[in-house]
This record gives structure tokens, C-alpha cells and sequence, in this order.
């Protein structure tokens, strides 16, 4: 189920940047309440753990790996945003990855599963803003994982990431009209949809092409929390670790 915010309909460059840029004007940078250490830049060698994943820095050893899903039918699918058309364009998603991380603007990171180290596929989290307290975020699932606990689990923990590791007050990310497989694991992790994919974009007077949903800080403690109520374990991303020999960091 897809609940609806009455958002105002302003829009960043590509869709909804504008909207977003608007929203990280007005957010005030206040301490965050979780008990965990918060990062203002995230180590280059960092390692977010969840029950069957690992988060790890992209690098130039992912892009055939991503490169040779293009085969499949479902490629093309599996972006959140528009998909590379070439391997020249894979290795500048790489390069841009590193650079950002460099400068702490953006987190472009490797799913893989934990025992085999089997490609999942990417996230990526991005600030907005002066504060770095509103992030965007968006993330290809390789084919093979397209629609599976997995792939719900590197959504999940990008949230767990960003909101304790960064201190993020929200997150946006956008859904391209009919990706159903993503529109599910959104409504899932408890997104909300604040502009919908049809609506008209009062800057260019066209029907966008894409939704925006977005997760606010309380609103993810109040579900993770309710997660661990129901189940008796704890958030299933519940620990990054920056690979430096020293032990592993309790984020929330």
C-alpha cells in the first residue's frame, strides 16, 4: 500500500531535483539521537554488513559485472535511473563513485552476499545541500536478484545506512513509471510517495516520467523499531565496519 503526502509540485534538474534542492534548504542540521558514531566522511575502505549482504565500496573489478547483466532482457529494468548504454559509460558510473566518496558528496557501493561474494548490485547515496542532511539514493539490482529478499535487503540497508552512518534527516529516491518491481520494495521499506510519475511538471508543462518517494528520519526509526518489536531481532543492516584492523562499530 502506497500511502501520499501533499507535496508541493516544484521539481532539481532531471526531474525532481528542484523539489529535492527546495527540501535540504529548509532542513536544520541538529545532532542526531542515534547511540552510533556518525561519519562525515565515510573511511575509503568502509564495510556495512546486513544478515546476507555486504555494502562495499564500487570499484573498476564491478564493471564487467555490471556490464555483462546488459544481456539479459530484464537489464534495463533494473535502474532506478536511466541504465548505461555502453561499458564506457559503466566505468564513469565507477570513476564518479570514487571520486565523490573522495569528497564526501556520494557513496557509490557493491552489493554482494556475504559468504559468496555473488554480485547483487549497487546503491548509491548522494547529498543535496549545505547541511548534508538530505540525501538522494538510487541502485541497480542485477537481473538475477531483481524482485528478491535480497534485493529488499540492500534497500533496507542503505536506509540504515545513511540515516545512522551519515546523520540523514531524509532520503528521496526516485521510481520510473511501471518499474513494479521497485515501486514494491519502496512501498515496502515504508516510502512514501510525494510526487507521482503522470503528474505535471509545472517547469516544463510534461508529464513526468517518474515518482519521488521519500523517508524522513522518524518515520525509519519508528519502522525499524516496529521490525525489531515484531521480530525479536534487530534491524537487519545493524553494522558498519570501516576495514582498519580495528574492531567493528554498533551504528544502531
Amino acid at each position: 500500500m502506497c500511502l501520499k503526502r501533499t507535496a508541493t509540485p516544484t521539481t532539481f534538474a532531471g526531474e525532481h531535483k528542484r523539489f529535492v534542492r527546495e527540501m535540504a534548504m529548509t532542513v536544520i542540521s541538529t545532532p542526531t539521537s542515534a547511540p552510533g558514531r556518525v561519519y562525515a566522511q565515510l573511511p575509503r575502505y568502509f564495510r556495512w554488513f546486513t544478515e546476507h549482504c555486504v555494502l562495499r565500496p564500487l570499484d573498476g573489478a564491478d564493471v564487467p559485472r555490471i556490464w555483462r547483466a546488459v544481456v539479459q532482457p530484464e537489464f534495463r529494468q533494473c535502474w532506478s535511473g536511466e541504465a548505461p548504454r555502453s561499458e564506457r559509460e559503466v566505468k564513469e558510473l565507477a570513476r564518479r563513485g570514487t571520486t565523490e566518496w573522495l569528497q564526501g558528496d556520494g557513496y557509490s557501493m557493491a552489493v554482494v552476499k556475504r559468504q559468496s561474494h555473488e554480485f547483487v548490485g549497487y546503491v548509491r547515496m548522494r547529498s543535496v545541500g549545505p547541511t548534508r542532511s538530505v540525501w538522494i539514493i538510487d541502485w541497480f539490482t542485477h537481473p538475477n536478484f531483481l524482485g528478491s529478499q535480497l534485493a529488499a535487503e540492500a534497500i533496507t540497508a542503505m536506509g540504515d545506512l545513511t540515516f545512522a552512518a551519515l546523520g540523514a534527516h531524509k532520503l528521496y529516491a526516485g521510481c520510473p513509471d511501471r518499474h513494479e518491481p521497485f515501486l514494491e520494495l519502496l512501498n515496502e521499506a515504508g516510502f512514501i510517495e510525494v510526487i507521482p510519475a503522470g503528474s505535471l511538471d509545472q517547469y516544463t508543462q510534461q508529464p513526468r516520467q517518474s515518482s519521488l518517494f521519500e523517508m524522513r528520519r522518524e518515520d525509519w526509526k519508528a519502522i525499524r523499531r516496529e521490525h525489531t518489536d515484531h521480530t525479536g531481532t534487530p534491524s537487519l543492516a545493524s553494522l558498519g565496519t570501516a576495514v582498519s584492523h580495528r574492531p567493528a562499530l554498533q551504528l544502531l
